[in-house]
């Protein structure tokens, strides 16, 4: 599933392309994702995209009349441009546009698109529940143990729940919690403040420089322009089971195991 800096590198490129382009025709290839395409998407046709968003994981086409394109990509769900629109198995929704085709494509159509007109949108069930951006600089220290207060989870567990911080999944929770040396299966009652601020730190660098190197890209993520993102080159514990730790050489090897369900993986001597 894409994570934060997948859907930020998304945000870039489109915002590159599509501001104040005109729409001129919105087309519903086939309307079953998660939820349905509404057809009430066409109002925003000859119209242009005034500004694209980020939440977490969300993008948000924001368009000159106020209204509003709430977007999740779900597993496998990604943007393509062409010049020329060639239709592909999976295609969704195509975009029109003067010179190009924006088209959303998804196989295991676990994503969705809903319109909300600007009064509709700031009721969004999607939005209301959302945690703190990782990226602001209101997520910090502070922030974190007020959260984590009274709670008795794993750490894992609680980053991973977006009402907490919005935007991180199975990558970047093992990456981050490897580089803030945190076992992902501490419980939050347990991490103190120092550990709290080298994880808020960890977080930030992380995210940071996964985004500058376009995101990561092991099986379905592309940008739209059909480029990977490479910063699967620098994982140092995800998807590496029973490979050296890059601390430890080799010494310790990768462990994966299962938390609620979801892969974790991390070193069992650098993280405590």
């Amino acid at each position: 599933m894409p994570e934060l800096p997948e859907v930020e590198t998304i945000r870039i490129a489109l915002s590159d392309k599509l501001l104040k382009c005109k729409i001129l025709k919105v087309s519903l290839k086939s309307k079953k994702l998660r939820f349905e395409i509404p057809y009430n998407i066409k109002k925003i046709e000859k119209k242009y995209i005034k500004k694209i968003n980020r939440m977490g994981k969300y993008l948000i086409f924001e368009i000159n009349s106020g209204d509003k394109i709430l977007m999740h990509l779900g597993m496998t769900g990604f943007f393509k441009i062409q010049k020329k629109y060639m239709i592909q198995k999976h295609d969704h929704l195509i975009f029109t546009f003067k010179d190009f085709f924006l088209t959303y494509n998804d196989v295991r159509r676990f994503g969705f698109i809903k319109y909300y007109s600007e009064y509709e949108y700031s009721k969004s069930d999607h939005l209301i529940r959302l945690g703190i951006d990782p990226l602001l600089r209101s997520f910090n220290e502070k922030y974190v143990m007020e959260k984590i207060k009274n709670k008795n989870q794993s750490i894992k567990n609680f980053l991973m729940n977006q009402a907490n911080i919005a935007g991180l999944g199975n990558i970047y929770c093992s990456e981050i919690l490897f580089d803030s040396n945190i076992s992902p299966f501490r419980n939050t009652k347990n991490v103190n403040s120092a550990e709290t601020k080298k994880l808020v730190i960890s977080t930030k660098k992380i995210l940071s420089k996964a985004i500058k190197l376009g995101g990561t890209s092991l099986r379905d993520f592309k940008n739209p322009d059909g480029k990977l993102g490479y910063f699967k080159n620098r994982l140092k514990v995800y998807n590496r089971e029973n490979k050296s730790c890059y601390i430890c050489k080799d010494k310790v090897k990768i462990k994966k195991i299962y938390i609620s369900g979801r892969s974790t993986f991390f070193c069992n001597n650098c993280q405590k």
